[in-house]
This record gives C-alpha cells, sequence and structure tokens, in this order.
C-alpha cells in the first residue's frame, strides 16, 4: 500500500468570485493601482473613517508607518516597541525606515503583547507601540495598549496581518493598522496589504512615498490625459503600491469572508476536541469568539518540540514555528523587558495544518501523528535521562 499524500501547512484558497472579479479585471486593460485598489480601500474605510492605502505587502505598510512616524523624530533615531513573539517583518520594517524596534515580552496565554513590559520599555526617544493580533486572536491587552499609548503621546500601530476586520463596522484601536493579503491570510491574493489609517495629515505623504515621490499617481494623469506630467514631493519614495489584479482578487472574496471564518473555526474547535487527551504535553492557547482562526497553534514541552515535529514530517504532516522570537534574532538584540515568555515561549509553539478545504480525515490523520510523535519523543527523553 502506498503511504498517503503529505498534508500541507497551509493552502491557498481563492472564492470563485474572486477569480471571476480578477478575469475581469484582466479584461479591463488596466490592472496596475487603479479603480479596483480604490474600491478597496473604500471597503476599509466605510463607515469606519479614516483613509487607506492599498500597498504591496504588510512589511510594507509596516515600513511606510515606520516613515510616517519617524521623520519628526529629531537628531536621535526614534524607538518602537515590539512584542517579542511575531514574524521578523513586524520589527524589521521599521529598522528600515530609520527607527529602532525594541522588544518587549509577551503574555503567557496568547503571546501577544504584555501591556505592563511595553510601557517598561519606554524611553523618550519612542515614538510608536506595534501589537500584534498573533494567530488571529485579538491582543488581549490592546485596551490597555490603546490607554498606555494615549498616557505618553505615542502612536499605537496594529499588525492585524492574521486578522481581517471588516465583519464589523468598529473602526480599528490604534493609530494605523495594515491588514495583510498573503497568500496564506483571510483575503489571499498572493501579496498586499491594506493600510488603514485615523490621521488625514497623513494621507497625502502616505500616498507619494508609496508612489516613489510622484505628486500624482497613473491613474490620476491618465485621467486628464497628462502621462508625461511627472511632479515630485521634496521627500523620496519607493513603489510600493497594489496592482488592481491583486485588489480585485481581494475585492472578490470579501462576500466570503464571514463564511470561510466560520469553516476555520469549526477546524480549530475540531482540533480541540481532538487534541484534549494529549493534555498536558499539548496545550492550545487562549481563544475568543471573536478570533479569525487563522492558525492553530499548541505549545508543547520544549525539550520535546523538535522531535515531535521530526516524527509529525515523517508521517508525511508539515509543520512550523509562528515565530522563532525576535529576542534571539541578531539584528534587534536583547529585549528591553526580558521575561520567560520573552525568551522560552517559541520554542513550545508547533502550528498545525489548518486551511479551507481540509476533510475530517486529514484532521484525523494530523492529530493521530501528533498523539504518537509525543509519545515516541517522551520516551526518547525518557531513555536519554
Amino acid at each position: 500500500m502506498s503511504d498517503p499524500p503529505p498534508i500541507p501547512l497551509f493552502r491557498a484558497v481563492v472564492p470563485p468570485q474572486g477569480r471571476a472579479r480578477a478575469a475581469a479585471a484582466l479584461e479591463s486593460g488596466w490592472i496596475g493601482y487603479g479603480p479596483e485598489c480604490r474600491a478597496l480601500e473604500a471597503s476599509f474605510t466605510a463607515g469606519r473613517g479614516g483613509w487607506a492605502l492599498a500597498t504591496t505587502s504588510c512589511t510594507a505598510s509596516l515600513y511606510l508607518a515606520g516613515r510616517l512616524l519617524a521623520r519628526d523624530a529629531g537628531p536621535e533615531r526614534a524607538e518602537v516597541i515590539v512584542p517579542a513573539i511575531t514574524f521578523v517583518a513586524s520589527g524589521m520594517a521599521f529598522q528600515q525606515a530609520g527607527m529602532t524596534p525594541v522588544v518587549a515580552d509577551v503574555r503567557p496565554d496568547d503571546l501577544t503583547l504584555d501591556a505592563a513590559a511595553a510601557e517598561r520599555a519606554i524611553t523618550p526617544r519612542t515614538r510608536a507601540i506595534v501589537v500584534v493580533h498573533l494567530y488571529g486572536q485579538r491582543a488581549h491587552d490592546i485596551a490597555a495598549l490603546r490607554a498606555l499609548a494615549d498616557r505618553r503621546g505615542l502612536a499605537l500601530i496594529e499588525d492585524c496581518a492574521h486578522r481581517i476586520d471588516l465583519l464589523d463596522a468598529a473602526p480599528p484601536v490604534g493609530d494605523i493598522a495594515c491588514y495583510s493579503f498573503n497568500a496564506v491570510k483571510e483575503l489571499a491574493c498572493g501579496e498586499g496589504v491594506l493600510l488603514w489609517a485615523r490621521d488625514a495629515a497623513l494621507e497625502g505623504r502616505a500616498r507619494s512615498v508609496s508612489n516613489l515621490g510622484l505628486a500624482i499617481d497613473t491613474m490620476q494623469r491618465a485621467a486628464s490625459l497628462r502621462h508625461g506630467d511627472y511632479s515630485f514631493e521634496p521627500e523620496p519614495g519607493l513603489k510600493l503600491r497594489l496592482s488592481d489584479l491583486a485588489a480585485a482578487v481581494v475585492n472578490g472574496s470579501i462576500p466570503s469572508l464571514a463564511s470561510t471564518r466560520a469553516r476555520r473555526r469549526a477546524l480549530v474547535e475540531r482540533y480541540a476536541r481532538l487534541l484534549a487527551p494529549l493534555a498536558p504535553a499539548v496545550r492550545a492557547l487562549v481563544r475568543h469568539d471573536d478570533d479569525s482562526f487563522l492558525m492553530h497553534v499548541v505549545r508543547v514541552p520544549a525539550e520535546l518540540r523538535d522531535g515531535i515535529r521530526s516524527g509529525m514530517a515523517k508521517a508525511g504532516i508539515a509543520t512550523s514555528v509562528h515565530y522563532p522570537s525576535l529576542a534571539r534574532h541578531p539584528m534587534f538584540g536583547d529585549p528591553r523587558t526580558p521575561g520567560a515568555h520573552c525568551a522560552d515561549a517559541d520554542l513550545e509553539i508547533v502550528t498545525l495544518p489548518t486551511w479551507i478545504g481540509m476533510s475530517v480525515a486529514e484532521q484525523d490523520r494530523v492529530a493521530s501523528a501528533l498523539a504518537r510523535a509525543v509519545d515516541e519523543a517522551g520516551s526518547r527523553a525518557a531513555s536519554a535521562r
């Protein structure tokens, strides 16, 4: 009997409406930044206020946020506080924008930024706090971080790469929010992001910086029939604009957001039932009703983690680690507010396959393989003592 096919960690799914709208964009003759991007921006400001800009990636939008905040920092390099457990882009983008990322500890229950740790990390050079809604969870301390930012005169930036807040009309809590459309995110178009901001005074500069410093964009020049009208703002920029082709995929996928989130929630809740007998060796993170359930991450004993992942790989099942702690990354240095979770939590993390269309049989296979891998890794560790 042949081995069963491998089970991937993620699988990108674009609903039929997204594919159809992308096909229409191809037929329109305009696939660069244009009407689909403007429609996407409008969908994120309707009922929420603020302004929005479609860019190429969450990294690009975080970089742009850093550019908007760093210019007025004076001669000293501005600092931004970032959580220890997050993708490297949450810190690296600000470093590229001329700011210094400062790593702070995370909460033990959901691994999101700890408000008390963030406050201890603040210095006179601090300009912003970045809160990451990790794995689709709404960060537990978001209200406390908003209050802290207001009290200390700082910007609060929400990294919403793992959750799209379009299912209610409430505006983001932060001053700036970045929503990812990466291939494995809630609304997937390959690469892309929507930057939302509260302060209208920043919009003109953001649009210019994201378009090589140009004062008007290609669509505006085309509308006026003046394609050679290249007028520039004094601040240089980069090419960070999303394409209409990618925006069309997202626009067509938005109506399916609620149903796809419900399907992922069902997968995560079923995992909870399947894996409950493996406690305390396998522990789930705290989840909330308004999670996006983008990923299912469990914690296992650090000394067994690598052996468990090896056992899963031998069974043909992909796993990952989301994410190695920034506290150990050579680019960021030691955390200003060190703690056990900052240093050690990532050594216990295992991300399990979770994607729309995953079958009951595939999920059962993951749970069974995880149980075997835990037993085998535990036995090896016991015999080595």
